[in-house]
């Protein structure tokens, strides 16, 4: 369970909060361009979220399946691990994305049910939302959007304060604080509001929280929900540096084979 938001202030800001249970989790690049969340199940390391060196970001959050979402072949199907590695990898076009979810039905992968946020640079972000409708931005008449794990589709029309569903209340939390912050948005007031709906108790704590600043390619981030120890990757030099509440300083170079987050968080 996890939630995200994008805000369009006088940057463009995007935020997360990965909450899964416990198990491994690592950073990684996937060619010099795109960062890269991954997270084990059983002996593989699968693709949770990335955002590339232009700044286009996509996740993958749980959400209650569907029957016509399941995940079926056809010519104008495309599933939704497809897509995400088609736009972080640069063969679809951000700018393009709403054209092509006319032309083509996205759908999941076997055993898994998801939807996602795709946002990046010039006010352009998306949920698309396997075999439900997919939303724009446009579409919600406000500067920022916010993704959990209800279906949003059902709710486009209706007032925030109106979803129902898992993780609705984490969702009209964040809305309400994006909206009252808006023109004055910057790092901080992005892990306030994360650390605000994280969570530490059940099946789902929050593990990973970043807040990406697309225009200047930098992804800050804090582990395990201490917000007063934050890290920074920059695209720049691929690197990943302590910024805030540690006693010295520390860097890593982020690599193909990636950084276990419990490597960082222990300083090794």
């Amino acid at each position: 369970m996890c939630t995200s938001f994008v805000i369009y202030a006088e940057k463009t800001y995007i935020g997360m909060n990965f909450d899964i249970s416990d198990r491994a989790i690592k950073l990684g690049l996937r060619g010099d361009d795109q960062l890269i969340v991954f997270q084990q199940e059983n002996s593989r390391f699968l693709p949770a979220i990335g955002i590339n060196d232009n700044g286009t970001f996509v996740n993958l959050l749980m959400v209650d399946p569907i029957d016509a979402g399941v995940y079926r072949r056809g010519k104008n199907c495309v599933h939704i691990i497809r897509l995400f590695d088609g736009i972080l990898g640069k063969q679809l076009d951000l700018a393009d994305l709403g054209e092509y979810l006319q032309d083509k039905t996205v759908v999941n992968v076997p055993q898994i049910s998801v939807h996602s946020m795709i946002a990046g640079r010039g006010r352009r972000a998306y949920v698309v939302e396997p075999g439900r409708s997919n939303i724009l931005l446009e579409d919600v008449g406000e500067d920022f959007m916010v993704l959990t794990n209800f279906p949003l589709s059902d709710f486009v029309s209706r007032d925030y304060r109106e979803v129902d569903g898992v993780g609705s209340d984490r969702y009209i939390a964040c809305y309400s604080m994006l909206a009252e912050s808006q023109n004055l948005f910057n790092v901080e007031r992005g892990f306030s509001i994360l650390e605000t709906v994280s969570q530490s108790g059940g099946g789902f704590p929050t593990q990973l929280s970043l807040v990406a600043l697309v225009e200047d390619g930098v992804v800050n981030f804090t582990i395990k929900r201490e917000f007063k120890r934050q890290y920074v990757f920059s695209f720049t030099d691929k690197t990943v540096r302590t910024t805030a509440g540690f006693e010295g300083s520390n860097q890593w170079i982020l690599g193909r084979s990636g950084l276990p987050l419990s490597d960082l968080a222990s300083g090794a």
